[in-house]
C-alpha cells in the first residue's frame, strides 16, 4: 500500500516537472524553445533596427527608455501602473513608444518571472545592474495619431481619401507589443481626466512585435489596440483645464492607469449555485409584482344629477370684491 502512494507521489512530481513542456520526435522540450526566433523591426517610427525577441529588452533600454515623453518603468501582475499621455507634439503616422516596461511576474515573487515560468525567452546582451532583468518580459506601449480611414480594407481608397483631407487626424490609436509568448498576456487600459469625470477602458492582448505595427495595416483585421478620437482628447484635455488649479505634482497630458496580467482575477465573494438563483429571480419577480408592475384601475360609476346650461345665469351678482374671511 505504501508502495502504491509512493509511486503515485512520483507520478504527481514528474507530471509537475513536466509541466509546460510539449512533446517533439519523442523528445521533450520546453514551450519557449518553440518559439521563433525570427527578427523584426522596432516598432518606434523613427528608429530602423532590426532586433531579435532576446534582445528587445537590452534594445528598449538602451535606445527608448530615456526618450522625451517615456516612462520607464517595472510593472507587474495586477499591479495598476499610472501613466501620462501628451498628444501635443505627437506628428500624424508616426509610432511613439509611451512607456517601456518591464513585466515581472508577480511582485515579491521571482519564481513568477516570464523567463522562469515558460512564458518568453530570456534576455541576453544585458550589462551591469540590467541583469535583474534577464527573466523578465520586455513590453512597449504604443501610441500613433491616425486616421479613421485606415480602418478601409482596400489601401488604394484610403490613400486617396487621406489626401482629400490632410491634416485631419482623427484618432489616436494606443497598443501594446512584446517578443512571442507561449501564452497570452492580457492588459487593461484606462485613459481618464483629472477631475475623475470621463473615462474610456478597454481589455486588449499584447500583440507581438514582429507583425504590423502601423495602424494602416492592422486596423482592419485586428482588434487588440483602442482608439481614442480627437474629440475624446479634446474632452478629457478641457476637464483638467476647468478647475483653475495647477497641478505641478502631476506630468502634462492625460492621465492613464496600465494593469498587465495572465489571467483575471477570481471573483472574492464565490458564485451562488443554479438553485440559489433560480430562488433569487423568484424573489425578484414576487417584488416586481407586489411594488413595481403597474395595476389596472377599476371603472367608477358616476351619476349626473343634472345638466348645466351653458347660458344659465348666475344667482347672485359679481360685486368685484373679494369676500371677507371671518376668523
Amino acid at each position: 500500500m505504501h508502495a502504491d502512494m509512493d509511486t503515485k507521489m512520483e507520478s504527481k512530481k514528474k507530471r509537475q516537472r513536466l509541466k509546460g513542456k510539449v512533446r517533439n520526435g519523442g523528445k521533450l522540450v520546453d514551450d519557449v524553445d518553440q518559439l521563433s526566433r525570427m527578427p523584426g523591426h522596432c516598432p518606434v517610427g523613427k528608429c530602423c533596427d532590426i532586433i531579435f525577441p532576446s534582445n528587445v529588452m537590452m534594445h528598449m533600454l538602451q535606445k527608448h527608455a530615456n526618450d522625451s515623453g517615456c516612462t520607464n518603468s517595472e510593472v507587474y501582475d495586477h499591479r495598476p501602473l499610472l501613466l501620462s499621455f501628451d498628444p501635443t507634439s505627437m506628428e500624424y503616422g508616426e509610432n511613439y513608444c509611451v512607456a517601456s516596461l518591464m513585466y515581472g511576474g508577480m511582485e515579491g515573487k521571482p519564481a513568477t518571472q516570464p523567463g522562469l515560468q515558460n512564458l518568453s525567452l530570456p534576455n541576453s546582451s544585458l550589462i551591469n545592474n540590467q541583469h535583474m532583468y534577464d527573466n523578465y518580459l520586455p513590453l512597449m506601449m504604443m501610441a500613433c495619431r491616425s486616421t479613421w480611414f485606415a480602418e478601409i480594407k482596400d489601401k488604394q481608397l484610403e490613400h486617396e481619401l487621406a489626401s482629400m483631407n490632410a491634416g485631419k487626424a482623427g484618432l489616436y490609436v494606443f497598443w501594446l507589443v512584446a517578443p512571442i509568448t507561449t501564452r497570452k498576456l492580457y492588459y487593461t487600459l484606462t485613459i481618464y481626466d483629472r477631475q475623475y469625470v470621463s473615462s474610456r477602458s478597454a481589455v486588449r492582448v499584447v500583440r507581438d512585435y514582429t507583425h504590423f505595427q502601423n495602424p494602416s495595416d492592422f486596423l482592419p483585421h485586428d482588434e487588440n489596440y483602442m482608439l481614442l478620437r480627437d474629440s475624446e482628447v479634446v474632452e478629457l484635455m478641457s476637464i483638467g483645464k476647468k478647475s483653475g488649479k495647477k497641478q505641478t505634482d502631476q506630468k502634462p497630458g492625460i492621465p492613464m492607469e496600465l494593469i498587465v496580467y495572465q489571467a483575471p482575477l477570481r471573483p472574492k465573494t464565490p458564485r451562488g449555485s443554479h438553485k440559489d438563483l433560480q430562488v433569487a429571480l423568484k424573489h425578484a419577480q414576487d417584488l416586481y409584482t407586489r411594488y413595481i408592475l403597474p395595476r389596472t384601475k377599476g371603472s367608477v360609476k358616476r351619476g349626473i344629477s343634472g345638466r348645466l346650461l351653458l347660458t344659465r345665469k348666475p344667482r347672485s351678482k359679481a360685486t368685484g370684491q373679494c369676500p371677507r374671511s371671518f376668523h
